[in-house]
């Protein structure tokens, strides 16, 4: 290898080499330094578990209590020990629902809408449901994906006078949020193991078994309150009832069950059922069935006290 000359009042190259390296090293350090310093001089923990603990107690609308919350760091976390989610959320203020600690953990940022992405696990008996909400400057998205909903978490919350059934129920969701007002949302919600057993409804009406076994339901909410069913399938050809429903449910922010209804749809009886109620074959005297046996009907009136009539 050739060398350069050095002259007598220069230094060799590796010098300024060393030098420039040396420089670059030493800056390195120091933003990571002011970055460390920053982070455990700075009280973000306590402004984090400040804003969590203000949110859960203003939301009057579904109150949350838990024994303690606590933030990791190693991977980030926030973690409510033992929560309890009140039934009120769910239209039931008699009731509650206990949880298993509820870990809500940063996941990436988010380029759409621009923010943070977390994912929470929620875990009650059989049900499992993975929810990740996206959190922005002014908008939020909450997306529901891979998730289980068993019978037991939702009687739990429905309360003892719901109707009796047995089933576990998939759940997929994506929700937008703008400004704290709901803008849209899509959610699927399906089965295969639907069955409602016998029982005494309100004490005037006696059901059979009913092996629904297939549930299907597409809906969508947009920010006037309105929920689109657009697409409602009940039971399969083995069913003792098959229904293909649509329509609409006008959405009573402040009274749920003054909701009204607008469906329309069509339904199966099977023979069974047909025989069993005495009021069903009064309602369809005079209407004839479509050659596949399908008789069409609508249902008005609130979601409290459905009115269904057959055309």
């Amino acid at each position: 290898m050739v060398k350069l000359k050095v002259q007598p009042n220069e230094l060799p190259e590796e010098i300024y080499e060393q030098s420039r390296l040396t420089i670059t090293k030493i800056v390195i350090a120091a933003v990571v330094l002011f970055f460390l310093a920053f982070f455990f001089n700075f009280p973000i923990s306590k402004i984090i578990k400040t804003s969590v603990v203000n949110a859960l107690a203003t939301n009057r609308a579904c109150p949350i209590t838990y024994d303690d919350l606590r933030i990791e760091w190693f991977t980030p976390k926030i973690i409510l020990k033992k929560p309890v989610i009140s039934g009120v959320c769910f239209n039931n203020p008699g009731g509650m629902m206990k949880l298993n600690d509820l870990a809500l953990s940063l996941q990436m940022p988010s380029v759409w809408p621009i923010g943070l992405k977390f994912h929470t696990k929620i875990k009650h008996k059989l049900t499992v449901l993975n929810i990740y909400p996206t959190i922005g400057m002014n908008r939020q998205v909450i997306k529901i994906d891979k998730s289980s909903i068993s019978h037991e978490t939702l009687l739990a919350l429905l309360g003892k006078k719901s109707l009796k059934f047995s089933g576990d129920f998939e759940i997929e969701a994506l929700v937008n949020i703008n400004q704290g007002n709901l803008t849209s949302g899509d959610v699927i919600i399906s089965s295969t193991n639907l069955n409602i057993p016998p029982q005494n409804v309100a004490g005037l009406v006696d059901l059979p078994a009913l092996p629904i076994s297939q549930l299907q339901i597409k809906s969508s909410v947009n920010a006037k309150n309105l929920i689109e069913l657009k697409d409602i399938r009940i039971g399969n050809s083995n069913s003792p009832i098959i229904a293909l429903i649509d329509g609409n449910i006008k959405l009573n922010p402040h009274n749920t069950d003054n909701s009204t209804l607008d469906l329309v749809g069509e339904v199966k009886f099977s023979q069974t059922i047909l025989e069993s109620f005495a009021l069903l074959n009064a309602m369809l005297s005079g209407r004839q069935p479509s050659d596949k046996g399908f008789y069409k009907f609508k249902v008005g009136g609130r979601l409290s006290s459905p009115v269904p009539s057959f055309q």
